[in-house]
């Protein structure tokens, strides 16, 4: 519950910095955005956010919080090794990335929890029937 908490704090403040920068015409804000928007559109960050976003989906920890912030942290290092990028501005607008793609994949699957859970009990009620004799 804490994670969908954190999943909304997330998309909320990026919102409200984006909207705040663009009402009060800020430069710096306009070009994070445009960054955003580029690097939030490749394809290495989409899938290793929704990989991120599904792993802590799928598997419930005590700390996942924490856990979300250290994976995108080590996700964007390890991208940074691997598209060899010079500038600290585009790792900062990496890691804000793969914030808002797992936060987002956190979002959708809370929708569908509820579903999920009552077909797997309808499921689970089907295999423990005895067949007759």
């Amino acid at each position: 519950m804490v994670l969908l908490y954190f999943s909304y704090l997330i998309i909320v403040a990026n919102i409200l910095i984006l909207s705040v920068g663009y009402l009060t015409n800020i430069a710096l804000i306009g070009s994070f955005l445009g960054d955003l928007i580029a690097i939030g559109t490749d394809p290495i960050i989409l899938i290793l956010g929704a990989l991120l976003g599904a792993g802590l989906v799928a598997k419930t920890y005590k700390f996942s919080v924490i856990y979300l912030w250290l994976g995108a942290m080590f996700l964007t290092m390890l991208v940074h090794v691997i598209l060899g990028t010079t500038r600290v501005i585009v790792d900062i607008v990496k890691f804000d990335a793969l914030l808002i793609i797992s936060a987002l994949i956190i979002i959708a699957t809370s929708f569908f929890r509820p579903l999920i859970a009552e077909m797997t009990e309808d499921f689970e009620k089907s295999i423990t029937k005895k067949a007759p004799k």
